[in-house]
C-alpha cells in the first residue's frame, strides 16, 4: 500500500530478521538406533540436491529436465524418509525440527527500548516532499484503521514535517533581514539607497527560486540550508556595494563610474 503512494520511490525493511529451519537431534536417540549426526545431515543433503534427469528433444530446442527434491516447509521435513546404513526412518524420528530467526540476528532495530521493524520510505527524485509528506500520512492512517490489536505504529522521523520547519525559519529569517536591512539601509545611507538594498533581497530570491523551478531542485533541507547561507551573503554584499556606489558618488565620481 505504501508503494501505491503518488511519488514514492522505494520502501526498505529495517530490522527484519531472516528466518531459518532448525533440526535438533537427540544424541541419546541417535545413538540407540546406531546413526550418527553427520550420515543424517549427508542423506539430507543429497535429498535436496537438484540433479540433472536428461533431455527432450523437440525439434530444434533442447529441454533440460532436471528432479529436485527440495524442501519447502518443516512438514516436508517431517515427512521426509531417509535412508542411512541401509536403514530407512523418519527424520521426525530422530529430530525435532522447529522455524526460528537466524542467530545471531544480522540487524536490529529498536523503538523505545522493543524490538521492532521499521519502514525506510523513499521519494522519488525531483518530486515536492510536502504533498509526498501529506498524502503519506493519509495512507498511513488508513493502514492503521485496519491493524490488529497490539500492533502499533510509531513515527521516528518525519522529513517534510523538519523541512516545513526549515522554510518557516527561512520565511521568518527572509523577513527579519529585509527588516533590519531596511532600517540600518534608510537610517546609514538614506531613502533612496536603502531601497535598493531592500529591492535586492527578494528579487534576487525571485530569480533563485525559478531558476530551481527550472533545473528541478525542490526544497528539501540542503537547498534550504544553502538557501539561509546565500541570503547572509547577499544583505552583506547589497549594503557593501550601495556604501560603495555612494561614497564614489560623494568624491564627484559620475553615476556610470560610481556603478562600476
Amino acid at each position: 500500500k505504501i508503494l501505491t503512494v503518488p511519488n514514492a520511490g522505494k520502501v526498505d525493511l529495517v530490522g527484519a530478521q531472516d528466518e531459518a529451519i532448525y533440526l535438533e537431534f537427540s544424541t541419546r536417540q541417535i545413538a540407540a538406533l546406531g546413526l550418527n549426526q553427520q550420515a543424517i545431515v549427508a542423506s539430507l543433503q543429497a535429498q535436496n540436491a537438484i540433479t540433472p534427469s536428461g533431455v527432450i528433444q523437440s525439434g530444434p530446442e533442447r529441454i533440460s529436465v532436471r528432479v529436485g527434491g527440495q524442501f519447502t516447509s518443516e512438514e516436508s521435513l517431517r515427512a521426509i524418509n531417509l535412508r542411512v546404513n541401509d536403514r530407512f526412518f523418519r527424520l521426525s524420528d530422530v529430530a525435532t525440527i522447529r522455524r526460528g530467526y537466524v542467530d545471531p540476528p544480522t540487524s536490529l532495530f529498536r523503538f523505545n527500548g522493543q524490538d521492532a521493524i521499521a519502514l525506510a520510505i523513499g521519494m522519488k527524485p525531483n518530486a515536492n516532499l510536502l504533498q509526498f509528506g501529506e498524502a503519506l500520512h493519509e495512507e498511513m492512517n488508513k493502514v492503521l484503521a485496519d491493524l490488529p490489536v497490539g500492533v502499533g505504529v510509531h513515527l521516528v522521523a518525519d522529513q517534510p514535517v523538519i523541512v516545513e520547519e526549515a522554510v518557516s525559519g527561512f520565511t521568518r529569517a527572509l523577513f527579519e533581514a529585509v527588516a533590519i536591512v531596511l532600517a540600518v539601509s534608510f537610517i546609514s545611507l538614506g531613502m533612496r539607497a536603502g531601497f535598493v538594498v531592500a529591492l535586492s533581497i527578494p528579487l534576487v530570491l525571485a530569480i533563485t527560486f525559478t531558476v530551481m523551478a527550472y533545473l528541478g531542485i525542490s526544497l528539501q533541507r540542503i537547498s534550504l540550508g544553502a538557501l539561509i547561507i546565500a541570503l547572509g551573503l547577499l544583505v552583506d554584499d547589497a549594503m557593501i556595494a550601495v556604501e560603495m556606489m555612494v561614497a564614489r558618488l560623494e568624491v564627484g565620481d559620475n553615476l556610470r563610474k560610481a556603478a562600476t
